[in-house]
């Protein structure tokens, strides 16, 4: 074969070689472009769902804090709208005991008091205080009552007691505060819970 024909065979052979190792480099390329594109696609759903529960935390705890917020605020007024519902029905209460004073069954109560005190202090000398009025008023049926338990007793006017009957033993070192105040404030947990209870008919 002339010398031109081995040389374009070659030349040939090294042709089909180069473009063999030219795709073989572009397949190479394709499948390297690829796996880069797909890991670029991986790496930004995991970052998009990173941020997508990122915000659904953020949005979910701002959701929280202001349930709570309202909760809270809920709850304020819920409280200070009970403490002036009580705050109207004790002065109410209060009303209704000044008024007792002037029924015929308050003598029955100031004596029932008086027992009361006396049995729970014990002995046999005894100082009870009650407002000026009542003292005018029922002096004497109290005094009949201490003399009935053979009792004795005095008794003393006093400033600033709306009405009931204050019961000091006779050295005073001992009392039993029966006046309405105090019977009120022994009270009052009890009535708040059966006030709340009544308004709204449910426990507490």
């Amino acid at each position: 074969m002339p010398i031109w024909g081995q040389v374009e065979l070659l030349c040939r052979a090294i042709a089909e070689e180069g473009q063999k190792e030219a795709d073989r480099i572009i397949s190479e390329a394709q499948m390297e472009a690829k796996r880069i594109v797909a890991e670029v696609k991986e790496r930004e759903e995991r970052q998009y769902q990173e941020e997508a529960q990122l915000q659904r935390s953020q949005a979910y705890a701002e959701a929280r804090r202001m349930v709570d917020s309202a909760e809270l605020e809920a709850k304020r007024r819920i409280m200070i709208f009970r403490e002036q519902f009580n705050r109207e029905v004790f002065e109410a209460l209060r009303e209704r005991l000044i008024r007792f004073r002037s029924e015929p069954a308050y003598g029955d109560f100031l004596i029932s008091t008086f027992r009361e005190a006396v049995d729970h202090l014990g002995g046999r000398e005894f100082v009870a205080e009650m407002n000026e009025e009542d003292v005018q008023n029922f002096k004497t049926e109290i005094k009949e009552a201490a003399a009935e338990l053979s009792l004795t007793l005095e008794i003393r006017p006093v400033l600033g007691l709306t009405g009931g009957i204050r019961v000091y033993s006779g050295d005073r070192r001992l009392l039993y505060d029966n006046s309405f105040s105090a019977r009120v404030k022994r009270r009052e947990e009890t009535l708040r819970q059966e006030i709340w209870r009544v308004v709204f008919e449910t426990e507490g």
